[in-house]
């Protein structure tokens, strides 16, 4: 009752078109979620991410295994939905999002010998900035499908990058240098196999770095779950 009364006072909006959302929708509209146009199968969105990262960084990097959602573009629905997520703090959307990519992994059956959900961290500054990591909050969405653990501590991000939009492919590669290390909780944390989760790979540069902490802290195999994947001209 204090919900349907907290709803009717205070209606919820939808974070693309702004439209009041229905009681017991969150977020976003049932009109706007179709409108993602989502990859046409589960092998798709993975080859879209290995195909990224294999462009830029050769062989050597390709994860173990991939999943993505959406081809991302700089504008449109998608756009606005993950923006919200990422600076409007929309903690919830993230879990939306991420309930969904766990049902992706789940469907393909990739997720039977992966022992741990990892989560792209922030820098503290940032962290506090923000208040919360959407990758987090995506990784925590997935975790309920899945029903894995989210290990959050296994690695940090030591260099305060700043945003990445805008910078070019060299550019972020040399930012991205050592920007992640194994915590001291790590090695109690990840082995074999483990889920390393984002939201949007544009070039792959921070993926790329986080696998390589992941592996060092003991990390058998690496596989990455996006969101979306930047579409290429």
């Amino acid at each position: 009752m204090l919900e349907g009364l907290a709803h009717l006072l205070f209606p919820e909006v939808c974070v693309v078109c702004r439209k009041p959302l229905e009681s017991g929708e969150r977020q976003l509209c049932p009109a706007c979620l179709v409108r993602f146009a989502p990859f046409p199968d589960s092998l798709a969105g993975g080859q879209a991410v290995i195909r990224s990262v294999n462009s830029h960084f050769g062989l050597g990097a390709v994860p173990s295994a991939a999943w993505s959602l959406y081809p991302y573009r700089s504008e449109g629905p998608l756009h606005d939905a993950l923006h919200a997520l990422k600076y409007g703090g929309l903690f919830p959307l993230g879990r939306l999002f991420g309930r969904r990519l766990g049902e992706l992994v789940l469907a393909s059956g990739g997720a039977g010998s992966v022992e741990a959900i990892v989560p792209v961290p922030l820098h503290p500054l940032k962290r506090i900035e923000r208040t919360y990591n959407q990758s987090g909050a995506i990784a925590g969405g997935m975790a309920e499908v899945l029903g894995l653990p989210v290990a959050e501590g296994a690695i940090e991000r030591r260099v305060h990058t700043g945003s990445q939009t805008g910078l070019s492919l060299v550019e972020r590669r040399r930012n991205m240098e050592g920007a992640f290390r194994p915590t001291s909780r790590a090695s109690r944390r990840v082995s074999g196999r483990v889920l390393l989760v984002d939201d949007v790979l544009t070039t792959g540069a921070t993926l790329v770095a986080a696998a390589s902490a992941l592996k060092e802290a003991g990390a058998e195999q690496v596989a990455f779950a996006v969101v979306a994947v930047t579409e290429k001209e």
